[in-house]
């Protein structure tokens, strides 16, 4: 790639067919998911030297993971590495509407499951979890190279507390470059030309013009409407960057960053600059180039409507990898079968914004966590810590993100060269979810020989765009410690920039007069406080 910042044992024992019962909040109501899994052999290790020869069952909360656990009796890889490690996997489900309200509620009364997926860092809630012990933490790494290179990333390595870990971050990212991936605008370029446009749009104005010629030519006579997002949540991660782009937040409230404004450092979300870029999305709402339902606009609802054309444009998180599964293969090779969605899809190109820059979403090299209860057993957290090591070395990379040496590649040099044509998510439809249980790692899918991006055209596609990402777009200045920080005022803080953008959004008002309401509930709130507090502590680190 161009640009310089891109950068076992098997068991001696038989493995217990399992039957994975799918968890619930404590009403009993919810369906089990099923799994199974043959039987394991280990000729070579006793049961003494074997440090896995106990069976455990490991209970485990992330997004539709009764979905993805029940995909694991057709995955012959996932099979043979929870075999090696002798566990089963107890799915918890949560959704992407529900995850952070069961999670508080199970950890509140004393139920959480072994690991658990959130995106919590920086929250009131996360800091009372691990002062109160509701979380444990993590021991010495030392007995998992793979894991304890991994807290090397200075802004993982940064999140210890005291000089203990209480989590993993789910990487991402090598740098925070990549960060253009996390929110991307996929449009229908077909129907642009359709309705007369003759040039991919590379400004605001140009974006909204195309926007505007395809709903009202409505080449395909299905009433579409303009751009959707897969979650409300999302849309700041395309709207900030109107002039803005600090701005853009990961959702969860406490992921704000800061900026240096009239010689003081304040929340770039309060920023001048904000008027401007919510002006510029009024503008579009009120033009029609926003799907009028965006408010209630969910994952499988949004691909839904993009991928049967129904919607012009999605805003969606997970790059060009979402766009082959959730957009393509689930949807698209139905609706238009005859149609290759690499001719007919395109991926916006970050736009230029009022200062002339082109900017992408910025968040840290990593989303979400995983955290275990602090009810855990030690020899329980061992063996999980012992798998996410294993997903994390070279040898467990190459399985789960190429397959079978022989079978799926063959190695030539220094590059794996596929052989079975197969999508790597069709024949393996469980890998996705144990590599993105332990982290997200999203670059090394970014290469011709990489088969994460079934469709090749689309793999050309993500590799002609990170490349582009990376020579032609500018991250802004901003100081990642200001966001870590904590004081008083702002460990209980929390801007839903999002929340704040819906009703900008929605309201009759004037956009001043609506974000002047929505500044002052900031300011009853401790905004002010906050502000004099971290100005009051940068200036005693020595942050200028």
């Amino acid at each position: 790639m161009k640009g310089s910042k891109k950068y076992g044992i098997i068991l001696a024992c038989l493995a217990l067919i399992a039957c994975l019962l799918a968890a619930c909040s404590g009403n009993g109501n919810e369906k089990p998911a099923e799994s199974e899994a043959p039987a394991a052999t280990n000729s070579g290790t006793s049961g003494e030297d074997n440090p896995y020869s106990e069976p455990m069952e490991i209970s485990v909360a992330i997004w539709d993971v009764e979905a993805a656990v029940a995909e694991i009796k057709n995955d012959p890889i996932v099979q043979e590495i929870l075999k090696k490690f002798n566990i089963t996997i107890k799915p918890v489900n949560t959704t992407w509407d529900d995850y952070g309200q069961k999670i508080q509620m199970w950890a509140a009364s004393g139920q959480l499951p072994d690991v658990f997926a959130i995106d919590a860092i920086g929250t009131q809630y996360q800091r009372k979890w691990v002062e109160q012990g509701v979380v444990a933490p993590l021991p010495d790494l030392a007995k998992y190279p793979n894991l304890a290179k991994y807290f090397e990333a200075p802004d993982i390595a940064g999140l210890a507390v005291d000089g203990k870990q209480y989590t993993i971050p789910r990487r991402m990212f090598p740098s925070v470059d990549w960060s253009a991936l996390d929110r991307v605008v996929y449009y229908r370029w077909d129907l642009a030309q359709a309705a007369g446009i003759t040039k991919e749009p590379e400004t605001w104005d140009e974006f909204k013009a195309m926007l505007d010629a395809i709903v009202k030519a409505d080449p395909e006579g299905k009433k579409i409407t303009g751009l959707t997002a897969s979650q409300v949540k999302m849309i700041g991660g395309l709207f900030w960057l109107y002039g803005n782009p600090v701005a853009t937040s990961d959702g969860s409230g406490a992921d704000f960053k800061w900026i240096k404004e009239d010689g003081k450092f304040i929340p770039a979300v309060f920023s001048k600059n904000a008027l401007p870029a919510l002006q510029n999305m009024k503008e579009m709402f009120d033009k029609n180039l926003i799907d009028p339902d965006i408010a209630l606009t969910s994952p499988e609802l949004a691909y839904d409507k993009f991928g049967s054309g129904k919607s012009a444009a999605i805003l969606a998180g997970g790059g060009f990898l979402n766009l082959d599964n959730a957009i393509n293969t689930k949807r698209w090779v139905n609706s238009y079968p005859d149609k290759d969605i690499s001719e007919h899809v395109k991926v916006l190109k970050p736009l230029a914004g009022p200062d002339g820059e082109r900017h992408h979403a910025i968040f840290k090299t990593y989303w979400s966590e995983s955290y275990f209860s602090g009810k855990i057993d030690p020899k329980k957290l061992d063996r999980i810590l012992a798998l996410y090591d294993y997903v994390l070395s070279p040898e467990g990379k190459a399985l789960i993100n190429f397959g079978k040496e022989g079978i799926d590649y063959k190695v030539e040099g220094d590059q794996k060269v596929i052989l079975d044509k197969t999508p790597h998510l069709e024949k393996y439809p469980a890998t996705g979810f144990l590599r993105d249980l332990v982290a997200y790692e999203t670059a090394d899918r970014y290469e011709m020989n990489n088969p994460a991006i079934a469709h090749e055209g689309l793999r050309q596609d993500a590799v002609d765009y990170i490349d582009w990402i990376l020579n032609n777009t500018k991250v802004p200045d901003y100081d990642i410690r200001l966001t870590y920080m904590s004081t008083p005022t702002k460990d209980s803080f929390t801007v839903f920039d999002h929340d704040d953008l819906l009703n900008v959004m929605l309201s009759k008002d004037p956009v001043e007069k609506t974000w002047q309401k929505i500044v002052d509930d900031y300011k009853s709130k401790g905004l002010d406080k906050m502000i004099e507090e971290v100005n009051a502590k940068a200036k005693e680190q020595g942050i200028e």
